[in-house]
């Protein structure tokens, strides 16, 4: 029998360590604290920009309790006052992908739990333990923003890091966790799937979908996205057949593992073709965002401004225009050099 966590709706405040600041300022008295929600999985909820519903953690329960993403640098302090209150240890964190907005706190909570291991996907473990690299990229995409935005990660003991592959099982005591291998919005990104719930954690491998509206949007960032590796890692997913699939953005999916799989695959392919067509149409990079902005209003995505407006917190459309750019440029080039 799995041991589970009885969590109250009651949530615990953020207490920030000297020097540090979180995302919206979680230091300041009026900033609201994480929530939990749930037994198995615990959604942790770290109130990005001081709001619900943004992003996500999860918790699993058992003899080596398992965080699950553990977020932005910034969202680290919420979420440990969040365990500490909770009297939670974490001997376990698993990581989808490295991106800031999913394990740059891996390292503030990794300090806190000294016992702790962290597994992430092969190939991107040398950057936990040496995030030079990694903050070198979060500075070309967002510039001087990005210490504001998602904090700076925090390097890694190397001897505390395991490299997952594609099928690997990875040991939560009395219940193990498959690793499977859905590169696409990233090249080295994981999803895990948990046979004693059923349930799916799918980081970004199929896109956003926040309170408010059942719409996907695509996440299709720089530097290493790739649409035909994101069409096939959500077809792999599909065909595990699980019953509760968890997004990073946020939540079980809205749309219920019937529905959500269809939808995060056809909602990529209308963007990439709305992409190539303004893409065609146009000769500036300042023309082709006002274009498929125009069109993303229009057709793309009917929701409420309000709904737009948590997705471009989330998930900006300049920032899925880079992705696709760049992958076109990568694509330009292959055919130049196969010419």
């Amino acid at each position: 029998m799995n041991t589970r966590f009885h969590v109250p709706t009651k949530v615990f405040g953020a207490r920030r360590s000297r020097g540090e600041r979180t995302e919206g300022d979680a230091g300041t008295p009026s900033a609201p604290p994480a929530s939990f929600s749930g037994s198995d999985p615990v959604l942790i909820d770290p109130m990005l920009d001081d709001n619900p519903g943004k992003s996500s953690s999860y918790l699993l329960p058992g003899s080596r309790t398992t965080l699950i993403d553990p977020g932005s640098a910034n969202a680290a302090p919420r979420i440990l006052e969040a365990l500490k209150s909770r009297r939670i240890k974490v001997d376990l964190i698993l990581l989808t992908h490295i991106h800031p907005d999913a394990a740059a706190g891996a390292g503030v909570i990794a300090d806190q739990f000294p016992g702790a291991e962290i597994a992430a996907p092969a190939g991107s473990t040398e950057r936990l333990a040496d995030p030079a690299a990694l903050v070198s990229d979060m500075q070309k995409v967002y510039g001087d923003r990005v210490e504001r935005i998602y904090g700076l990660p925090a390097p890694i003991d190397a001897r505390r890091i395991t490299p997952l592959e594609d099928g690997d099982k990875v040991d939560l005591g009395e219940r193990p966790v498959e690793a499977i291998a859905t590169p696409g919005h990233t090249e080295a990104h994981m999803s895990f799937f948990d046979p004693s719930s059923s349930s799916l954690f799918c980081g970004d491998a199929l896109g956003v979908q926040l309170p408010g509206s059942s719409v996907v949007r695509p996440s299709t960032p720089p530097w290493d996205f790739s649409l035909p590796d994101s069409l096939d890692s959500i077809d792999k997913l599909e065909q595990i057949g699980a019953e509760n699939v968890f997004l990073a953005h946020y939540g079980a999916a809205r749309s219920g593992p019937d529905g959500i799989f269809s939808q995060a695959s056809d909602a990529l392919e209308r963007w990439h073709q709305s992409f190539l067509k303004k893409k065609e149409q146009t000769d500036s990079e300042e023309d082709l965002s006002r274009q498929f902005n125009a069109c993303l209003e229009a057709t793309l995505e009917p929701i409420a401004p309000s709904v737009r407006r948590d997705l471009e917190a989330v998930s900006p459309t300049w920032l899925n225009l880079a992705g696709l750019n760049a992958e076109q440029a990568r694509i330009s080039g292959q055919l130049s050099d196969a010419a």
